[in-house]
Protein backbone atom coordinates (compact mmCIF):
# COMPACT_ATOMS: atom_id res chain seq x y z
CA UNK A 1 0.00 0.00 0.00
CA UNK A 2 1.43 3.33 -0.98
CA UNK A 3 1.74 6.30 1.29
CA UNK A 4 -0.87 8.21 -0.74
CA UNK A 5 -3.48 5.41 -0.57
CA UNK A 6 -2.81 5.00 3.16
CA UNK A 7 -3.37 8.73 3.69
CA UNK A 8 -6.60 8.65 1.69
CA UNK A 9 -7.81 5.65 3.68
CA UNK A 10 -7.08 7.38 6.98
CA UNK A 11 -8.86 10.57 5.85
CA UNK A 12 -11.90 8.55 4.76
CA UNK A 13 -11.92 6.68 8.07
CA UNK A 14 -11.77 9.93 10.05
CA UNK A 15 -14.53 11.40 7.90
CA UNK A 16 -16.68 8.32 8.53
CA UNK A 17 -16.07 8.53 12.29
CA UNK A 18 -16.91 12.26 12.34
CA UNK A 19 -20.12 11.76 10.33
CA UNK A 20 -21.16 8.86 12.56
CA UNK A 21 -20.56 10.95 15.67
CA UNK A 22 -22.64 13.80 14.24
CA UNK A 23 -25.44 11.40 13.34
CA UNK A 24 -25.63 9.96 16.86
CA UNK A 25 -25.39 13.42 18.40
CA UNK A 26 -28.40 14.44 16.33
CA UNK A 27 -30.27 11.24 17.30
CA UNK A 28 -29.69 11.77 21.02
CA UNK A 29 -30.61 15.45 20.82
CA UNK A 30 -34.01 14.46 19.38
CA UNK A 31 -34.68 11.55 21.74
CA UNK A 32 -37.39 12.16 24.33
CA UNK A 33 -36.15 12.20 27.91
CA UNK A 34 -36.20 9.03 29.93
CA UNK A 35 -39.17 8.41 32.20
CA UNK A 36 -36.68 8.29 35.07
CA UNK A 37 -35.63 11.87 34.22
CA UNK A 38 -39.25 13.02 34.13
CA UNK A 39 -40.05 11.69 37.61
CA UNK A 40 -37.78 14.27 39.20
CA UNK A 41 -36.29 14.09 42.64
CA UNK A 42 -34.11 11.38 44.04
CA UNK A 43 -35.00 7.77 43.30
CA UNK A 44 -33.70 4.88 45.34
CA UNK A 45 -31.70 2.18 43.62
CA UNK A 46 -34.55 -0.32 43.83
CA UNK A 47 -37.12 1.98 42.19
CA UNK A 48 -38.43 0.65 38.90
CA UNK A 49 -39.88 2.75 36.09
CA UNK A 50 -42.02 0.81 33.60
CA UNK A 51 -40.42 0.56 30.20
CA UNK A 52 -36.81 0.56 31.36
CA UNK A 53 -36.48 -3.21 31.48
CA UNK A 54 -38.89 -5.86 30.17
CA UNK A 55 -37.60 -8.28 32.82
CA UNK A 56 -38.23 -5.76 35.61
CA UNK A 57 -41.65 -4.95 34.09
CA UNK A 58 -42.61 -8.64 34.26
CA UNK A 59 -41.44 -8.91 37.87
CA UNK A 60 -43.36 -5.78 38.83
CA UNK A 61 -46.50 -7.05 37.06
CA UNK A 62 -46.32 -10.38 38.91
CA UNK A 63 -45.84 -8.57 42.22
CA UNK A 64 -48.83 -6.31 41.49
CA UNK A 65 -51.02 -9.30 40.60
CA UNK A 66 -50.00 -11.13 43.78
CA UNK A 67 -50.76 -8.04 45.85
CA UNK A 68 -54.16 -7.68 44.16
CA UNK A 69 -54.95 -11.34 44.82
CA UNK A 70 -54.09 -10.81 48.52
CA UNK A 71 -56.83 -8.17 48.63
CA UNK A 72 -54.99 -4.85 48.39
CA UNK A 73 -57.61 -2.48 46.87
CA UNK A 74 -54.98 -0.16 45.37
CA UNK A 75 -53.32 -3.07 43.60
CA UNK A 76 -56.73 -4.35 42.48
CA UNK A 77 -57.49 -0.94 40.98
CA UNK A 78 -54.11 -0.82 39.21
CA UNK A 79 -54.62 -4.36 37.90
CA UNK A 80 -58.01 -3.32 36.52
CA UNK A 81 -56.51 -0.26 34.81
CA UNK A 82 -53.88 -2.43 33.15
CA UNK A 83 -56.45 -5.00 32.00
CA UNK A 84 -59.15 -2.55 30.87
CA UNK A 85 -57.92 -2.10 27.27
CA UNK A 86 -57.31 -5.84 26.88
CA UNK A 87 -59.96 -7.68 28.89
CA UNK A 88 -62.85 -5.53 30.13
CA UNK A 89 -64.59 -8.42 31.89
CA UNK A 90 -61.53 -9.15 34.06
CA UNK A 91 -61.01 -5.43 34.63
CA UNK A 92 -64.58 -5.03 35.89
CA UNK A 93 -63.98 -7.88 38.32
CA UNK A 94 -60.94 -6.12 39.77
CA UNK A 95 -62.74 -2.76 39.89
CA UNK A 96 -65.65 -4.39 41.74
CA UNK A 97 -63.29 -6.09 44.20
CA UNK A 98 -61.61 -2.77 45.00
CA UNK A 99 -64.94 -0.91 45.14
CA UNK A 100 -66.33 -3.50 47.57
CA UNK A 101 -63.58 -2.43 49.97
CA UNK A 102 -64.54 1.23 49.58
CA UNK A 103 -61.71 2.26 47.24
CA UNK A 104 -62.96 5.61 45.90
CA UNK A 105 -61.09 5.56 42.59
CA UNK A 106 -62.60 2.16 41.75
CA UNK A 107 -66.07 3.33 42.70
CA UNK A 108 -65.67 6.41 40.48
CA UNK A 109 -64.35 4.36 37.55
CA UNK A 110 -67.23 1.87 37.82
CA UNK A 111 -69.66 4.78 37.82
CA UNK A 112 -67.98 6.20 34.69
CA UNK A 113 -68.13 2.84 32.93
CA UNK A 114 -71.81 2.35 33.77
CA UNK A 115 -72.70 5.82 32.50
CA UNK A 116 -71.02 5.24 29.12
CA UNK A 117 -73.35 4.22 26.29
CA UNK A 118 -72.96 0.61 25.22
CA UNK A 119 -70.47 0.12 22.38
CA UNK A 120 -72.01 -1.24 19.19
Amino acid sequence: MTRKSLSVSIVLLLLFVALTALFWRHQFANTPPSLRDQVGGELSGDTHIYGESPRQDALAQRALLADAQRGNPGAQFMQAMILEPVDMKAALGWYEAAAAQGYEAAIDRLRQLREQPAAR
